[in-house]
């Protein structure tokens, strides 16, 4: 169960803790609980925030459960560097390359396709 130093607890906190303990003995969520008693959950849920964010509880939906895992978001853009032909010599110079997220480098001698280069993107999206 929840072991808090009641010390450490303003009475709110404490009402709260009461309460959630409660919706824990039911085997109900927190919020079912909230409707079920007649409570304000935003209140609640409020109170129950601060005890997280002050790591009196632990964080979650429920009392002692995984948070839920943090995704990343992809990048809307892709670095390109523009270098100048005449730095980089006369006949098979490159002209583009493509320096993908996952690794992977396009040299190419003259510009690719827009669709060519639509399709290579997408695919490892």
């Amino acid at each position: 169960m929840l072991e808090v130093a009641s010390d450490k607890l303003t009475e709110r906190e404490r009402e709260c803790l009461k309460h959630i303990r409660q919706a824990s003995e039911r085997g109900v969520s927190f919020a079912e609980y909230c409707r079920s008693a007649g409570l304000k959950a935003a209140q609640w849920h409020s109170v129950r925030h601060g005890m997280v964010k002050k790591r009196l509880l632990p964080p979650g939906p429920g009392a002692g459960t995984k948070a839920a895992p943090v995704r990343r978001k992809r990048a809307r853009f892709i670095p390109v560097r523009v270098e100048s032909a005449h730095g980089t010599g006369v006949g098979n110079a490159v002209t583009c390359r493509v320096r993908h997220p996952s690794g992977y480098i396009i040299e190419c001698v003259g510009w690719p396709e827009l669709n060519w280069m639509r399709g290579l993107l997408e695919a490892q999206s």
